[in-house]
């Protein structure tokens, strides 16, 4: 898969205590799925945080049918090409079970994941915003009311001025610029 430069190849410590809190919340028999570019960080984190019973599978983002049932917790790693992060969104996240948590890492700091991610969870009335570590995000899935999707979606656009900075960092590193270049408006 490509690389997907914008997003750190760090996963912090903190984002790993929040996988590994949500995982070990888990009752058993559940399911927890990671596809996409998965940080080993993440891995380990969820299979810490996984009791007895808690089935963890680590799958290509094209191998849905291989996977029976529903899951409780989805983790979706960075995507390079709009195209792949669409038909990750497209596949996986419907499987999750009412309740369920959906991680993406890459929210808000990819852009192709972003877009991707924006339009098919973001404008979903399936999923809660339910916050964000750095480029981890954090979805659960509920049934949200016309009123609370309007305050889902004000709270993931208030993300994209942290997205936007990312950004602007990101371009002025690869053009070069020195430690006094100024960003012009």
């Amino acid at each position: 898969m490509a690389s997907c430069g914008s997003v750190a190849d760090v996963f912090s410590s903190t984002q790993a205590d929040r996988l590994e809190a949500c995982a070990r919340v888990l009752d058993s028999p559940a399911r927890v799925v990671l596809t996409g570019r998965v940080p080993a960080e993440a891995l380990a984190a969820i299979r810490h945080g996984a009791g007895p019973g808690v089935e963890v599978l680590v799958v290509g983002p094209g191998e849905v049918a291989g996977v029976e049932g529903s899951i409780d917790l989805l983790f979706i790693g960075p995507a390079a090409p709009y195209s792949v992060a669409a038909e990750l969104f497209a596949r996986w996240p419907g499987r999750v079970s009412p309740g369920g948590l959906l991680f993406v890492y890459g929210a808000f700091a990819a852009p192709a994941l972003t877009a991707a991610l924006l339009r098919a969870i973001g404008s979903s009335r399936a999923w809660r915003y339910y916050g964000r570590d750095g480029p981890l995000a954090e979805y659960v899935r509920a049934d949200l009311t016309h009123g609370e999707r309007v305050l889902d979606a004000l709270a993931q656009l208030a993300q994209l001025a942290y997205f936007a900075r990312r950004v602007a960092r990101r371009r002025v590193r690869r053009d070069g610029a020195g430690a006094g270049t100024t960003l012009k408006a």
